[in-house]
């Protein structure tokens, strides 16, 4: 009987543990507080595989789109976003990425080449130093720092992510802008409508701005 019993004490905790949920992966960024302004780094190489590649050099002009938002723990308008969008394409006679990547720290874009992939993924999955405005409209509310990562995103996602590095930012104070452009853009952002299978999702654990920097 005391092995019987131990068998299954030993098939229920196999049970559990097939049951448990996977534990999420690590958020793959941070996020400081510099001179009153928050601050982003990432690495998004996750979102940028080896076998991305082959799309890439198609001949094609591709866009890629990062979105950065900053949202509500409970949910609803993100308080401020950073978008960037950068155009990819595999000069065939040169063999090298042509890239103009535009941000609202380059609203005119920025023309760069890369004569292969590994250079390519590496300036494509780094985000270092993104402002995102200030951090006083935080409050004492709890957020959730969401990255959003698109190959070829739908025409609709496209106009907004311009209306982004144009500077249109919610919020009070100097940064503030349109909030309706976030409010539209908001079911984009944290995993809605537009180009699924296409977009990666990243989302930080819940913070306050009195529990410091985001690690």
């Amino acid at each position: 009987m005391p092995s019987v019993r131990r068998a299954v004490l030993a098939a229920i905790v196999l049970l559990a543990a097939a049951a448990a949920p996977a534990p999420e992966p690590a958020f793959p960024g941070s996020l400081a507080l510099k001179q009153g302004r928050l601050r982003a780094s990432l690495d998004l190489s996750a979102a940028f595989p080896p076998e991305l590649e082959r799309d890439l050099r198609d001949g094609l002009t591709h866009v890629v789109t990062l979105h950065l938002s900053l949202v509500p723990e409970a949910g609803g308008t993100p308080l401020a976003a950073w978008a960037r969008e950068i155009e990819v394409l595999w000069d065939v006679w040169e063999e090298r990425f042509g890239v103009t990547a535009t941000d609202p720290e380059h609203t005119r874009g920025r023309a760069l080449q890369f004569r292969d992939f590994k250079a390519l993924r590496g300036f494509l999955a780094e985000a270092h130093d993104l402002d995102l405005g200030p951090a006083a409209p935080l409050g004492d509310g709890r957020w959730v720092m969401v990255a959003r990562v698109e190959l070829d995103p739908v025409k609709e996602l496209l106009e907004r992510t311009r209306e982004l590095v144009r500077g249109q930012r919610a919020g009070p104070g100097p940064d503030g802008g349109t909030p309706s452009v976030l409010g539209a853009m908001a079911s984009y952002l944290l995993g809605g409508a537009g180009g699924e299978g296409q977009a990666r999702f990243f989302r930080s654990r819940p913070f306050a701005l009195r529990d410091g920097t985001l690690k």
